[in-house]
């Protein structure tokens, strides 16, 4: 009986030792896993990442007005942004690359309206953290469509502009300094809503019936419309 006892005793020794080394192993891994977690900066990468492809965005965007305004093209901004992105986080292994980078400058899409656009493809790579082929898209566009101009007198007319960019909403907040009309003495530009409540720009000047209309948006982006 006194036998019995003690290999009972000796098996509860045995399985509370082998259940404290199973609770020491798993809080050891425990431990590992939320230290490594913790240390790891996983809300930098993310910010990182978002910069990246805000910027990228915004590199298009401005090589779309400066084209548009000087006919400089756009595959030599996008490589010297991948090249600064390389100076920028050496120890990051970054890498980007466009590809599919197109550029058009007020190009006509049916009578009286025109459009501005610039598109690319973007790969990046970050081996810092495993990352390979996060693909984004950019496209920015500004599209201009103008009226049939109407007499309000012997030297002044009326034309409607609707203005919208790539996201397909109209432009707000245009001023007489964002249009040109040409060989127009004066220009007064006001907003007004169409029966589908689309925003439209009524621009009253003085100046030829046949007009051709220049419009910038706020991001300097230039089109041109004309009558004919």
């Amino acid at each position: 009986m006194k036998t019995r006892r003690e290999k009972r005793g000796q098996f509860i020794i045995i399985a509370v030792m082998l259940t404290a080394v199973m609770i020491v192993s798993i809080g050891a891994l425990m431990h590992n896993a939320i230290t490594y977690y913790k240390h790891e900066p996983w809300e930098e990468y993310s910010t990182l990442i978002g910069d990246i492809e805000i910027n990228s965005r915004r590199l298009v965007e401005l090589s779309l007005a400066s084209y548009t305004n000087s006919s400089e093209p756009i595959t030599s901004n996008l490589a010297k942004w991948e090249n600064d992105l390389i100076d920028a986080y050496p120890s990051s292994g970054i890498t980007l690359t466009s590809s599919g980078a197109q550029m058009l400058s007020s190009s006509r899409i049916d009578y009286r309206t025109t459009k501005s656009s610039a598109q690319a493809s973007f790969t990046l790579d970050i081996q810092s953290i495993g990352l390979e082929g996060y693909a984004f898209n950019v496209l920015t566009s500004v599209t201009l469509k103008i009226g049939t101009p109407t007499a309000i007198n012997s030297t002044t007319n009326e034309i409607i502009a609707v203005v919208k960019s790539e996201t397909g909403m109209p432009v707000t907040d245009l001023s007489a300094a964002n249009f040109k009309i040409e060989n127009a003495t004066k220009i007064s530009v006001g907003s007004i809503y169409d029966k589908t409540n689309i925003l439209e720009y009524k621009i009253v000047y003085d100046g030829p019936t046949n007009a051709l209309v220049e419009v910038w948006d706020q991001r300097g982006i230039h089109v041109v419309a004309s009558q004919t």
